[in-house]
């Protein structure tokens, strides 16, 4: 055995088993594509209209926002905002909806959308957090320009994903990378605020910060947060210490066992993964708003086509 192979089996450990039903998942896939010609949801218009309406100041909605929502499911698909004109009109002479919107119509209710994930109905097990970037192709060299080079067209987007359903349960954009444990400590109060209980939480080196753990401790949610290979154990946050003391007492190795550290995976890049392979990792928005409301989408089009083929 080369020295390369001992290292690759020390790295990834035994041979993973797939498990998975694969005559299921590929029914899942398949479905997917059935939302974008699924008009169900045009029997409502009258009614999802007047919901809107109801109190609303100044011109009234003409269009429901579950048009805007398969609009922006298209857009996300790469279809410029023009073509998606084209398609709402022969939707509409097709009978299929009752009327079409311009494409400046289109593009001010895409950014407009409201693109936050509903809460989870249920107790959360374990989420975890990471960060990831979108490149900015055509407002790139404006975002350097007015934030320095450091910016290098990326978009910042951090979500905190559920490991079981591998889906992203919250996520927060930024134009400039922030903290990635400041942002999941503001996730995860608005997790809490909601009422879900949340048992574990955890994430790569990067959510290694006092305040973060403070935020944990606060709330007893058990920690599965990476530290450093040189972290000390003497901070002025207790849980903090124990995990650091933990993990050196026992090992990188079974450490990451005990606290299902593995599941990270599933629960943050398996989801920008897929995110990215469906959509792309390109933003075509040039302004700021743009930018922000098209990462937004996302991720957002992302969990709404994933629930669809799961039906």
């Amino acid at each position: 055995m080369t020295d390369l192979s001992k290292k690759e089996n020390k790295r990834w450990g035994k041979k993973f088993i797939d498990e998975r039903d694969w005559r299921e998942y590929n029914e899942q896939l398949v479905k997917r594509g059935e939302l974008i010609l699924d008009f169900d949801w045009v029997k409502h218009w009258d009614d999802e209209l007047i919901e809107m309406n109801r109190n609303k100041i100044g011109h009234p909605y003409v269009f429901p926002n579950s048009l805007i929502r398969l609009q922006t499911i298209l857009h996300n698909k790469t279809i410029p905002v023009r073509m998606i004109e084209g398609i709402t009109r022969q939707l509409c002479f097709m009978a299929q909806i009752p009327d079409y919107n311009d494409y400046s119509t289109i593009n001010r209710r895409i950014n407009q959308l409201d693109y936050r994930l509903e809460v989870p109905d249920r107790n959360l097990v374990a989420i975890f957090g990471d960060g990831s970037g979108f490149q900015a192709i055509n407002g790139g060299e404006y975002l350097r320009e007015k934030y320095g080079k450091k910016n290098r067209r990326w978009i910042q987007v951090i979500i905190l994903g559920d490991p079981k359903t591998k889906e992203p349960v919250s996520f927060e954009v930024n134009l400039i990378p922030a903290s990635e444990a400041e942002s999941a400590k503001r996730q995860l109060q608005g997790i809490l605020d909601q009422k879900v209980e949340v048992e574990r939480f955890g994430g790569d080196g990067s959510f290694d910060e006092i305040d973060l753990w403070k935020k944990l401790e606060s709330n007893d949610i058990q920690p599965a947060i990476k530290p450093d290979s040189n972290a000390r154990d003497d901070s002025e946050c207790k849980m903090r210490n124990n995990n650091v003391r933990e993990r050196n007492t026992i090992g990188y190795e079974e450490w990451a066992r005990r606290h299902d550290y593995g599941k990270r995976w599933p629960a943050t890049e398996g989801i920008f993964s897929a995110v990215k392979r469906m959509f792309g990792e390109h933003l075509a928005a040039k302004s700021e708003v743009g930018l922000v409301q098209e990462a937004k989408s996302k991720v957002w089009a992302y969990r709404i086509i994933k629930r669809y083929g799961e039906v």
